[in-house]
This record gives C-alpha cells, structure tokens and sequence, in this order.
C-alpha cells in the first residue's frame, strides 16, 4: 500500500495499529513516506524493536521527517440494530445503501463542528453525535491537559474507524487573556456612571478607585480617547490621560509623549479612565481593547506547547484566537511548518476589529477563517456583527476557503430540549449567506442536551438548503448555468484547463441529475477549487491519504474518503509507473465507494467522476466520465477485469 518512495508503517501515540499482532482493532495503522538516504535508517530502527517491547515505545524517539498517511485495515461497521432501536434512532442522519445496510448519511452541504467536553467526551455520546450529523469535533485547549486530549482524539480515531468515516479534528488555541487585578473586598467593587478609575501595575489589592492591570503593553499602547471594555463588554470605560511613575512622582505624559525610560520596572506606565457604563467589577475579569492593535503576538508560550501537541497528535486543523492581523498567520504557519508531526491547516479566529480590517489579507495568510461572534461582539456594536459576518462569508468564498460561523447558535438549548425560534433563524441565515460550516460551544460541551443540539441543528441546514435551491431553480427558463447556487461575491475561477474541467462536472451534474460528483485527488486542491463553485450534489473525494480526506471534512458539501482500494491504486501508480493503473479500475472503485456512502442507491443513479490522468500524478484534472452506480463494467462491459481491453 506504499504512497510513493519507501513508506515505514509506524506506531502511533493515539493509538493506531502497527503492522504487529498487538494492534488494536478497528484503528488505523500510520506510515511515513521516507527519502531513499533514510530508508536504511527506518529499516535499521524496525530491526531494533525487541519482541516485548511496545512499537510505540521502540519510537518516541525516532522521528521521520514526511508526510504522514493513515490505513484502515478493519473492514467497515454499519449502524447496527441496537443502536437503531435506542431511544435516540430518530436524530441518526442516516441513509441506505443499495445493498440495504444503514449508513451515516453523505448529504447535507454545509458542515457541523460540536465541541467536546464533559457533556460529551465519552465513546457513546462521541458515536451518538457523529451519527447525528457532526462533521469535525473541536478541542478545546483553553480547558483540560494533553492527556485528556490525547484519549480524546483516540476515541475519536477509533469511532472514524469504525464507520470509514473521516472525521476531522480541530484544535482551538486558548490565545492571550487580559485580566485585571483583585480587589480588597472579595466581592468587588460598583462602579458609576462618570466617575474616574486607574489602571496600574501596582500588585496591591484593588479598591474603588484603581486596580492593578498586569499587562504593560495594553497601558503602553492605550491612548487618551480610546475604549477599555471589562467582562464581556458589561463595562466600559474611555481613556482620559496616560502617565507613568517616574522617581516616585505620577507623570501625565500628553499624546505622543515618549516615556522617560522604556522599562517598565524603573517607569511603570497607568491609564485613568472615566466609567461610561457602569457595573460590579470583580476579579481576574477580562479587560477587551477594542480598538487598539496591541504590539503583541496571540500567541502564547502555553500556544507554542499546544501546537506543538496537536501537530504530532492526529489534528486536522488549529484555530488561533484573537488574530490582529495577517502577521500574526504567518507566525503560526512557520511555528507549525518548525513543528515535528503532521502539518496541520490554519484556520483564523476573526473577533477583533482590526482583523475585520485585515480580513483579505489574513485570508490569503490562512486556511480557512471562523466568525467568532462571542468576542467580536464584545469588541464591536452588536448591530454590526450580522454584517461583518455576511461581509466575511463573501470574501472567503470568493477567496476559495472554508468559514465557520461560531457562537451561541443554539445557546438556550444548554438548558433546553428546543431552541429559540430566532435561534433558528441564525442558524438558517448563515447557511444562506453561504458558510460552510456552523459550530456548537456549550451547547455540545456542557449542554443537558447535545444529541438534541446536533440534530436540531442539522434540520435547519437541511431545511435552510432546500430553500436556497428552490430559489436558485424557481426560474424554470433559465440554463443549467444560472440555476447553480453560486455563492454572493463569487469570483469566476481563472480559466485553466483543470478549472473547466470543474466548472464543466458541475454543470453536468446539475443538467443530468447526477447523484454525486467524484473527484480524485492527492492532495485536496481540486476539490477546494470544486468547492467554490458550489456545486447542486455531494463531492465525494477520493484521497490517496486519509489525512488529506480528514481536513476536507470541513469544506461544504464534501465527503471525503481514502479506503485500502483507493491506496492500493495510489501504491501500484508510485511503485509500478504511472500507467500501471487504468482509469476503469479507478472508475470501479469510485463507484463502489459511492454505493457504500449511501449516495447512489438505485442502478440507474447517474455519477460524474473526474480525475488526473495518469492517477494521483501532480498536474491539473484532465479527464470527466458520466458513470452508473454499478461502475462500467457492469454498464457497457467495460473494467479492469476485461483482459483485452487497452490502457486508457
């Protein structure tokens, strides 16, 4: 099943099998595409693995630059009886295969992210909610250790396991937190309407006129006339003057003052404020700087640790919190690109002002962007949150990349069995508006009811989808052409040969009712581009690596999957020459997968399937096929079975 070079299976930390008889059932073995000077390296280091020891033991520390790839080995498990039966059967996104069996379903566009937490971090609520419909589980590394991370992606490598279904991870970073100091009386202090409060690094208990702020750079950076907003934006507060303790006397230094000195021991800088809106203030709460860029990178040394973690711990994708700017991407795109594991995809948590600002920019920096509406609320007028998110759904549609839209979704459903009317109206909007994906918080963390969350949830999209296509096809005179649900602001993708060939799969399917697009790819770049132009079915993606099939799980209306076929034609294409593997076996095995997915689930369905010719070979999409559910062979006799037949 070799991808390519001379590829060593590995033990895995989170639990994948290796090729010993000790694996575990139903996880995934892991192996590393080696350059030819390390092979004999790889070789010398398996031939040392004494029998009782532990391959993953034998190899904490030997490490093989290279892309990682994943092998399901364990056939696949449909959903059994037992659990169609439980009391929960009705929220299963479930679908029927041609032979019968249930399956997850493969068929809502946009995705669904819930995060883990104590509400939902054991095998049976994970199971349950990835049956309802969740696409990715996000992490959450603001609470818990590393070994609580580390059991949860097992569990969750285990259940994709299980079902063949790739799930994705995602690993939100905790970022900066700006607090201020405690205050004398444990209870706080009430703040007025007009009155005057300092902030300072003085590490005294606070009182009703000042309290320590242990953050020099937000007193440095602040300026007269800017806004200081305390625990989520209940408070807030505007710059009169800012000064520092210079020899033991207070100095107001006017705008553009320099200090006198640059050391924050020797010239401790405090800002006096005035309270615009008034409240209890107590310790350690948040301190917001809406509209100032802080001279501060977001991330932190707690950050550096967890990325590091999750780049040799199974992740798909890291968010980074509080991004200012396109810079602060970089930096994390070159801390991962500097990290040893796996290289993860860079989504951008966009809550501050100024990264509205630098939206475009940060975009091309990123991966994929999420609408954090929590804090961007705090630090924006909330009248203007609906219009950012909208502004931010276009651009990163029209820039080709995945947007999340995040934060209180279903917030009343933490407490109760049903949400808000206008909840769903949320939800529905942002589907609408063209995301890609909607996330749970709370309501999946530490929410009473998170199998009802995720299932509440996915109605909405699924109803919210069903409209924007009567909508886009109400004009029954139009061509096929105008009747695509292409997103506002969409940019038309540059005309190459590989992008008509998209463009044309697209329109074809619409025109022919086809059940799905199929599209082979190596490394997943197709199939974003495939993406932006929305097309009317599900994209099934055919992986050569299931690492590659794990990030696409985010992106809208794809299903994506990497089986032992797929890698066995991936191997014979890197080992035995590119022309070793004829287009008609790839078509048999895209087909099969389309039936065991659920998508084709009558003979006569209709799939169109694209590809690079020769398969899994760099280069742009060349070829287009209109193919039946039962595959070619059986269509017209034409398959890798016929001994006569040419090479295509």
């Amino acid at each position: 099943l070799a991808a390519g070079g001379a590829c060593v299976l590995l033990a895995h930390r989170s639990g994948a099998q290796s090729l010993r008889p000790r694996r575990r059932p139903g996880q995934p073995s892991r192996r590393r595409c080696v350059p030819p000077a390390e092979e004999a390296a790889a070789a010398t280091a398996l031939a040392k693995v004494p029998p009782a020891q532990e391959p993953d033991e034998a190899f904490d520390d030997f490490e093989i630059d290279g892309p990682l790839c994943s092998i399901w080995l364990d056939p696949a498990e449909y959903i059994s009886s037992d659990l169609l039966e439980a009391p929960w059967a009705p929220f299963i996104d479930q679908a029927q295969t041609i032979e019968g069996r249930t399956v997850r379903a493969s068929r809502k566009g946009a995705k669904q992210v819930a995060t883990v937490g104590p509400a939902s971090a054991d095998d049976a609520m994970l199971e349950r909610l990835f049956l309802c419909g969740v696409d990715v589980f996000r992490l959450n590394f603001s609470h818990g250790e590393h070994a609580e991370k580390t059991e949860l992606v097992k569990r969750i490598r285990s259940l994709e396991a299980k079902y063949k279904h790739p799930i994705g991870i995602l690993a939100d970073m905790q970022g900066p937190k700006q607090r201020c100091g405690k205050f004398k009386d444990d209870a706080g202090i009430m703040l007025k309407q007009g009155q005057n409060f300092r902030f300072d690094l003085d590490p005294a208990l606070g009182d009703q006129h000042r309290v320590q702020l242990p953050h020099p750079e937000i007193l440095i950076a602040l300026q007269s006339g800017k806004t200081l907003l305390l625990d989520d934006g209940k408070i807030r507060m505007r710059v009169l003057r800012t000064g520092c303790t210079w020899k033991g006397e207070d100095l107001i230094l006017d705008q553009g003052q320099a200090r006198p000195s640059d050391s924050v021991e020797e010239c401790p800088p405090f800002i006096d404020c005035t309270v615009e809106v008034g409240g209890k203030l107590s310790a350690r709460k948040g301190v917001n700087t809406p509209d100032v860029v802080l001279p501060i990178s977001p991330i932190t040394p707690k950050d550096k640790t967890d990325i590091e973690f999750a780049c040799r711990n199974d992740v798909d994708w890291i968010a980074l919190s509080f991004v200012q700017r396109h810079e602060d991407m970089l930096e994390l795109r070159q801390l991962v690109e500097s990290s040893r594991g796996a290289k993860p995809k860079l989504l951008a948590k966009i809550e501050k002002p100024s990264a509205v600002e630098d939206l475009e920019k940060i975009l091309e920096a990123s991966d994929g962007v999420m609408v954090a509406r929590g804090d961007l609320g705090v630090e924006m007028n909330p009248e203007e949150v609906p219009f950012v998110q909208k502004d931010m759904i276009i651009k990163a549609n029209a820039a080709g990349k995945p947007v999340i839209v995040a934060t209180q979704m279903l917030e009343s459903m933490i407490s109760s069995p049903a949400p808000t009317r206008a909840e769903c109206s949320d939800v529905a909007n942002a589907i609408l508006d063209g995301c890609d994906a909607v996330m749970l918080s709370g309501e999946s963390a530490v929410g009473a009811y998170p199998t009802e969350c995720v299932e509440m949830q996915r109605r909405v999209i699924e109803a919210a989808e069903r409209q924007r296509s009567s909508l886009s096809s109400a004009d029954t005179g139009s061509s096929a052409e105008q009747q695509l649900s292409l997103p506002l602001g969409f940019k038309p993708l540059p005309v190459l040969p590989g992008n008509a060939i998209l463009a044309s799969a697209t329109t074809l399917a619409q025109g022919i009712g086809a059940k799905a697009i199929i599209c082979f790819t190596a490394t997943g770049g197709s199939v974003e581009r495939l993406v932006q132009l929305r097309p009317s079915v599900p994209i099934l993606a055919v992986c050569a690596c299931l690492e590659t099939a794990r990030w696409l799980s985010l992106l809208r209306g794809v299903y994506a999957t990497s089986d032992p076929r797929t890698q066995a034609l991936a191997g014979r294409a890197s080992n035995d020459g590119p022309y070793s593997v004829r287009f008609s076996e790839a078509m048999e095995v895209a087909c099969a997968l389309a039936r065991e997915k659920g998508l084709a689930v009558n003979e006569e369905d209709m799939l169109v399937v694209i590809s690079r010719l020769p398969l899994f070979c760099p280069g742009p999409l060349n070829v287009i096929r209109i193919a039946s559910a039962m595959g070619p062979r059986a269509a017209d006799g034409y398959g890798p079975d016929v001994v006569d037949e040419p090479q295509d």
